[in-house]
This record gives structure tokens, C-alpha cells and sequence, in this order.
């Protein structure tokens, strides 16, 4: 009777681990790369099978017999890189929009988060499985992430800082278009002065759950009567937010164009400077020095400067648009050839959210090697987000954020602006055609 027991019981446990396996391979995902960026080290391996299981990379091998599994994701004439990464979005944002059509005062709050779930899908779908949005109205940044967390809607993986602190009649305050007698109006943005208020502020977007901070560190060149070159928080007022940021983990991106806000960040420990516009050799020095990330929106520039040449003629600038841009891409290059860490960031939103791709191109126009390019999007940017563990190549134990392009981005980067197919923590967004 006992070695009876024992004997059904052996029977009943390899029925298991049989039915285990089965169902295992049954939700197994696996990827026949035909040619796989390694953008660690650079190189483009050769048919390579990316083993993927509930939304995790369980392992990357030789495809030496693939015929053993029921379902194949066969990308053998494609390249397969990581999901690209954008530090510098605006889901919520369009700013390229005619005044007309985005007229902050009348626009309802609701539009800024249906404006995000249209960006959001357009976004992942070309390629983008994680942005950082720094800056959004009446918290909305907060909403679409929640809302894409939980599968309500398609979108990238999202690191958000809601609304951005600026100082009064700073960057990003309303109250600079509208005339005293309408001071009632209330400001969606945070405006904050003096160390107690930037403090308390922090505190609320904490409260209200950012994942990040964003400081307007300078003027701007959006039309709000500001000067971009021009510094606005002190240091001890960016000291204060970075202190109340770093006590719950969280970072802070600074706007910065010119290089005394830029300093001053720098000094009161910012984790990131976006655009860099005016960025100078000590400035330089001192990020290399500190660690600091740079994030030069060169598509964002790109497009203001040369397409849509906007009348800056306010802003105190000392060059024409053109020379403008043409200074902008030769601080770009100083901070590629110091060794400086540039992670990739468009600011996406000035420009319709479907060319963020486009910037590629443009940073290997200004010297960058196509490989460099793809780290910022990839291994860099999630540095920078401190989500390098889970994102940013394709290595066991990350997520599966896949993408692949037709051609070789190393020869042609161009590529990246045709992506043909799209994975977001194993589920597939976009296929093959």
C-alpha cells in the first residue's frame, strides 16, 4: 500500500511539473533577432534568441535551434535594440499649435489629458517605451501616467514632474501674458519665491506623487517675457527643493540657458540641466566634475530656431536665429567631447510628439558617433532616470522594452524614425507588417 502511495504520488508530481513546463513555454515569449544591438558594447550580434516571460528578459542565447518552440517572434531580418528613452517630453503639451487653438485661459484642464493619451500612444508607437515629462498643467502628467499604468490606455513608460516651479514673472508664469487687472486669474503653474515657499511646494507635488522635479532655473524662449539668459532662482531657493526632492529619493531637472542659472543649479546639487543653451567651459568643467547629466534639446531648438524661425526678438539674443542654432550645436559638441553624460531629451511638444526620432540625426550631425547617439536614448537615459537595473539594454532581468528597426542605425541612424516594431513589457504595441 505505501510503495502504491508513493508510486502515485511520483506520478502525480511529474504530471505537474510536465503541465508546469508546458504552460511555462506556453507563456514564454521568444524573439529571433536577427541582428542585435549591444549597446553596451557597440557591437550588432547576430541571430540571437531574447527569451521573454511576463514582461521580464529571462535570457539572451545563440539561435542555434529555435524549432522547439511552438511561437516565434521572428524579427531575422530586422535589428533589435532596446526601447528608446526621451529625458525631455511634454505629453500633455501642444505647444506647435496655433495660439488660437491652445489658448491657456479658455483651454478646459480636461484637454491637456486627452492632448496626452493621443501624444502617449503616437509616442510608443514609435519606439519611445519610456519618457520623462517634465512640466505638465494641473498635474495631468500625473493622470496619464496613472491612466497607461493601469492599462486604461497604449503609452511609454512615464516619469513625471508635474508643474514645474518658476519664480514670479519667471518662465512658465501665466501672469506675464495678461494685464495687472486680471491677477484674480488663477495660475495652473507652481510659482513659488523665497526658500519657504519653494520648500512647501515641494512638499505638495510630493504629496500629490511626482516621480521627479522640474525648476525653471532661468528664462525662456517661449513668449512669456522672459530672458532666457537670464538666472531667476537663487541658490539657496533650488537648495531648498533640492533637499526636500532627495529626502523621499527623488531628482531635479533644471531649465537652464544661461550659464549663471546653470551654475547655480549646479551648486545647489541638480541632478540634470535641460538645454544648456549658453553652457560655457566652467560650466562644462563643473558638471564633468559633479556628475551632472546635460540634456540639449536639439530637435526642440531645430525646430524653433530654423523651421518655424520665431520672432525672438525680445529675448536680448546676440546672433539671428540661424547663428542661434549654430552656437547651440557647437556647445553640444564641446559637451560630447569633454565626456560629459547627455542623455537624450527633445522637448517634444514644441514639435508634434511623432519626430522625436528625428534628433538622432541631428546629434551625429553635430559629431556625435551614431553609437553614442543610441546610448543616450538607451543605457544613459536610464541612468538618468535610475532605472538602469530594469531598462536601457536587452539583458536578463530586464524589462522587455524591445524595439527593431529595418537596417543597420550604426550605418544609416536614420532608421530609428521607421521603427517597425514596438514591445512594452512583453506586450506588443506595434508588429511587423
Amino acid at each position: 500500500m505505501n510503495n502504491y502511495l508513493s508510486n502515485l504520488l511520483k506520478s502525480i508530481c511529474l504530471i505537474l511539473l510536465f503541465t508546469f513546463a508546458v504552460n511555462a513555454q506556453d507563456s514564454m515569449q521568444i524573439i529571433l533577432a536577427g541582428n542585435l544591438l549591444n549597446v553596451e558594447t557597440g557591437e550588432i550580434q547576430n541571430n540571437k534568441l531574447i527569451k521573454v516571460d511576463n514582461g521580464i528578459i529571462v535570457e539572451v542565447i545563440d539561435s542555434n535551434d529555435y524549432s522547439k518552440y511552438k511561437k516565434i517572434i521572428d524579427l531575422s531580418n530586422y535589428t533589435v535594440l532596446p526601447g528608446l528613452i526621451d529625458c525631455h517630453t511634454h505629453l500633455t503639451m501642444n505647444y506647435y499649435l496655433e495660439e488660437k487653438e491652445l489658448d491657456k485661459k479658455n483651454l478646459p484642464a480636461a484637454a491637456f489629458g486627452i492632448m496626452g493619451t493621443v501624444n502617449a500612444k503616437v509616442l510608443l508607437e514609435a519606439g519611445f517605451t519610456t519618457v520623462r515629462d517634465l512640466h505638465a498643467y494641473f498635474y495631468s502628467d500625473i493622470a496619464l501616467r496613472d491612466a497607461i499604468n493601469k492599462g486604461w490606455i497604449p503609452g511609454p513608460r512615464m516619469y513625471v514632474s508635474g508643474p514645474a516651479l518658476s519664480i514670479t514673472g519667471g518662465h512658465e508664469d501665466w501672469e506675464n501674458v495678461l494685464g495687472p487687472h486680471l491677477e484674480y486669474y488663477e495660475n495652473p503653474g507652481s510659482i513659488v519665491d523665497g526658500v519657504d515657499e519653494a520648500r512647501k511646494e515641494t512638499r505638495k507635488h510630493i504629496k500629490y506623487n511626482v516621480d521627479c522635479m522640474k525648476i525653471m532655473a532661468t528664462g525662456g524662449f517661449l513668449p512669456e517675457g522672459t530672458i532666457p539668459g537670464a538666472a531667476s532662482f537663487t541658490v539657496d531657493e533650488i537648495k531648498a527643493i533640492v533637499d526636500e526632492a532627495r529626502k523621499r529619493g527623488i531628482k531635479v531637472a533644471a531649465h537652464a540657458h544661461g550659464a549663471e542659472g546653470i551654475k547655480n543649479s549646479i551648486n545647489a546639487g541638480v541632478h540634470s540641466i535641460e538645454h544648456g543653451t549658453y553652457i560655457d567651459e566652467e560650466v562644462i568643467k563643473m558638471m564633468k566634475t559633479k556628475g551632472v547629466f546635460l540634456v540639449m534639446d536639439l530637435m526642440g531648438a531645430y525646430n524653433d530656431f530654423i523651421e518655424a524661425n520665431k520672432d525672438y526678438s525680445d529675448k536680448q539674443l546676440e546672433y539671428s536665429n540661424v547663428e542661434e542654432y549654430k552656437n547651440y550645436i557647437a556647445q553640444f559638441k564641446k559637451a560630447y567631447e569633454a565626456g560629459l553624460k547627455i542623455a537624450f531629451g527633445t522637448d517634444a511638444g514644441v514639435f508634434p510628439h511623432i519626430r522625436n526620432s528625428e534628433q538622432f540625426k541631428l546629434m551625429t550631425d553635430a559629431g556625435m558617433k551614431p553609437i553614442d547617439a543610441i546610448r543616450a536614448a538607451t543605457i544613459t537615459a536610464a541612468e538618468l532616470l535610475g532605472k538602469e537595473r530594469n531598462t536601457g539594454s536587452i539583458k536578463a532581468g530586464k524589462w522587455a522594452d524591445i524595439i527593431a528597426v529595418k537596417g543597420n542605425p550604426l550605418i544609416d541612424i536614420s532608421t530609428l524614425t521607421d521603427v517597425q516594431f514596438v514591445m512594452k513589457g512583453g506586450h506588443i504595441y506595434k508588429e511587423v507588417k
